[in-house]
């Protein structure tokens, strides 16, 4: 049985580390990909030199966005903390001066501190992905449009 815990935050930001972001965009492996399975039929290495500095711009945006990632989850684990301390301030309180409605009155605190505390992060991470829907939209529609006009540039199949 997995003792591994899902909320470690140190394994969840592996997944952002822009060196590793950095290595899965590299231009000489994603070309590799298509290559046609005989023969050459254009020099791929003129290609990636001729783009070179557009796939460093992209290894650049792509470790920015690896970078804005890990801000997020470092948002999300303050709110966490800042809600949860302010609630265990209140239990530590009540604790003191404990009798059985200061009792009851610290669980619930806590609870609702953890459940706000979630709501915002939930807010934070839903925010984000709407954003990044509305950047890849944007996007969407530019690559539609760079491929009609690549499809528009073919010569008429012959048949």
């Amino acid at each position: 049985m997995s003792t591994k815990n899902p909320w470690d935050i140190n394994e969840m930001m592996k997944a952002f580390d822009p060196e590793q972001i950095a290595r899965m965009w590299n231009p000489q492996m994603m070309f590799n990909m298509f290559q046609p399975p005989k023969g050459d039929m254009f020099d791929m290495e003129s290609i990636i030199k001729s783009n070179q500095r557009n796939f460093d711009a992209m290894v650049e945006a792509n470790k920015a966005a690896a970078e804005a990632y890990k801000d997020l989850l470092d948002k999300q684990m303050e709110i966490f903390g800042k809600l949860t301390l302010a609630a265990r301030q209140q239990y530590e309180w009540a604790e003191d001066t404990a009798g059985p409605e200061q009792m009851t009155a610290k669980t619930k605190a806590m609870s609702e501190a953890v459940e706000e505390a979630l709501r915002l992060m939930r807010k934070l991470a839903e925010a984000t992905r709407e954003a990044n829907e509305d950047a890849f939209n944007t996007v969407r529609d530019q690559v539609n449009e760079a491929v009609d006009k690549m499809q528009k540039q073919q010569p008429p199949k012959k048949g």
